[in-house]
């Protein structure tokens, strides 16, 4: 937060009455102790990958030359 925001902000708080300055910091504990909602997320099936390449003949060599040949 920019330092000209924070005297703003604590010029308009200091303006506040005793109460309404403990009604907003009691609304800022508040906040600050709500636990935030995330959304989880959706893994695919890891195990479905198993047999991917079953049957295919593929060795190391053939991925390195098909690898380097793409620089």
């Amino acid at each position: 937060m920019s330092e000209l925001v924070f005297k703003k902000l604590s010029g308009q708080i200091d303006m506040l009455s005793y109460a309404e300055k403990i009604k907003l910091l009691d609304k800022i504990v508040r906040t600050l102790h709500t636990p935030v909602k995330t959304h989880k997320r959706e893994f695919s099936d890891f195990n479905a990958a198993f047999g991917l390449w079953k049957d295919r003949p593929l060795s190391v060599e053939e991925i390195r030359t098909k690898a380097w040949g793409r620089s």
